[in-house]
C-alpha cells in the first residue's frame, strides 16, 4: 500500500507555524598581553653572554696555566733538609730567623701551609730558629783578635771590616750592635778595625840636591825638615838625613835632612858657623 506524500513544510503563512526563538550566542574576545619582544629577549642574551665569557676564561686559564705542585710540610726540620725538600718539590725558599726556645736552625712555622697547590717555582717562607737571646760583649777597644774570641764565646758571629785610622792596627775601633744589645744567637756583630797608618819607606837622600831631595820625599808622602849647616860639602846638598835612607815610617812623617851651606866663614881668627833650621817653608836662625 502506498504511502502517502509528506506534508509541505508550514511556513510563516501557516497559522499553525511556531516559529522558536533563539538567542544569540555572544562572541568571546580573547586579548594576550604580550610583552615587547626587547624586554623578554635581554635576560637571555645576557645570560648568553656571560656563559661565553666563563668559557672563554676558562680555556685561557687552561691552555695558559702553570704546573702545580703541593707545598711539602718543613715545620720542625733542620734548615738545610727543609731546603732540599722544598727544591725537591720545585719550590723556592725564603728564610726569616728569630729566637725561639727550639734548637737553633730548626724551621719553626711555614707559609704557605702543608697541602697548598702552588705554580712550580713560588716561594715558600720558613721561620727558623736562631736560639735563645744573648747579650752582646763590649768589644770596643780591644785586639780584633780578643774581640772575635769573645764574641765567638758569646755564640755570635763576628764580622771585621778594616778602616782607615791613626789608631794601631788590629785595634776594633767600634762595634754594631753596641754592647748590651740583646740579639739572637749567630748574629753577626761588626767591628770597625783600624788598618793603623799607612807605612812608606824613606828615600836615600844623600848626595842629592835640596830640590832633588824634597821632591823624592814628596812623591812618597813625606815631608822635609830642613837643616842648613856649614859644610865643606857643595852649597845646597845634602850631607845628612833621618831617619835613614829604607826605614819603614808613617805616610806623612818629616824626615830631617842637613844642607851644606858651604865652608864656614872666619873673621878675625874666629870661626862662625851658622845653623839653619826649615820645616817646609818655616825658617829659623840658631845662631
Amino acid at each position: 500500500m502506498t504511502q502517502p506524500p509528506p506534508p509541505p513544510p508550514r511556513g510563516p503563512d501557516d497559522p499553525t507555524f511556531v516559529q522558536e526563538a533563539v538567542e544569540p550566542v555572544p562572541q568571546r574576545r580573547v586579548v594576550v598581553d604580550e610583552a615587547p619582544l626587547s624586554r623578554n629577549l635581554w635576560p637571555w642574551l645576557l645570560a648568553l653572554l656571560f656563559a661565553v665569557a666563563a668559557i672563554v676564561f676558562f680555556v685561557l686559564w687552561w691552555t695558559n696555566r702553570e704546573d702545580t705542585n703541593s707545598v711539602p710540610n718543613l715545620t720542625g726540620m733542620q734548615e738545610q733538609q727543609a731546603r732540599t725538600e722544598a727544591d725537591a718539590s720545585g719550590f723556592e725558599v725564603k728564610t726569616v730567623r728569630r729566637s725561639g726556645s727550639g734548637p737553633a736552625g730548626t724551621v719553626l712555622d711555614q707559609g704557605p701551609e702543608p697541602g697548598v697547590e702552588l705554580e712550580a717555582g713560588a716561594q715558600i717562607l720558613i721561620v727558623v730558629s736562631a736560639g735563645a737571646q744573648t747579650s752582646v760583649p763590649n768589644v770596643t777597644g780591644m785586639n780584633v783578635d780578643s774581640a772575635k774570641q769573645a764574641l765567638t764565646a758569646a755564640k755570635l758571629t763576628p764580622q771585621v771590616q778594616q778602616v782607615d785610622s791613626n789608631q794601631p792596627a788590629g785595634l776594633v775601633l767600634s762595634q754594631d750592635p753596641v754592647a748590651g744589645t740583646k740579639v739572637a744567637g749567630g748574629t753577626q756583630v761588626r767591628l770597625a778595625v783600624a788598618k793603623g797608618p799607612e807605612m812608606v819607606t824613606v828615600p836615600s837622600l844623600r848626595g842629592l840636591s835640596l830640590e832633588n831631595a824634597t821632591q823624592k820625599l814628596a812623591d812618597v808622602g813625606l815631608t822635609a825638615r830642613i837643616i842648613r849647616v856649614s859644610s865643606s860639602e857643595p852649597a845646597g846638598s845634602v850631607i845628612a838625613q833621618d831617619p835613614a835612607g829604607g826605614q819603614k815610617v808613617k805616610k806623612g812623617s818629616a824626615v830631617r835632612i842637613n844642607v851644606s851651606e858651604g865652608p864656614a866663614t872666619t873673621t878675625g881668627g874666629a870661626t862662625t858657623v851658622t845653623v839653619t833650621v826649615t820645616t817646609l817653608t818655616d825658617t829659623t836662625a840658631i845662631p
